[in-house]
């Protein structure tokens, strides 16, 4: 059959994350989402918003089986959000 593309699907939920800090940067390394743990294995872009005066970091990121999944850390409350999935 033809290869469909990946759809995104809307998640925009809280996540646990592990980041660490790198030359100033904070980098994911892995989260928690829904009962199983996902490492990432390579950033593939990152960006920033501004909301009011705080910030939000938004990262595109992807696992060791090629799952891509969009992530951001909003500074306002320091918490990590799993906005969306690519799924096939």
């Amino acid at each position: 059959g033809k290869r469909s593309l990946p759809m995104d699907q809307e998640i925009n939920q809280p996540i646990e994350v592990m980041a660490v800090f790198e030359k100033g940067r904070m980098l994911p390394v892995r989260f928690r989402w829904n009962g199983r743990v996902v490492k990432i294995d390579h950033i593939t872009a990152r960006w920033r918003t501004n909301e009011g005066r705080f910030r939000k970091k938004h990262y595109s990121v992807m696992n060791q089986n090629s799952e891509f999944f969009q992530l951001t850390y909003q500074e306002r409350t320091s918490e990590w959000f799993l906005n969306k999935i690519w799924v096939e």
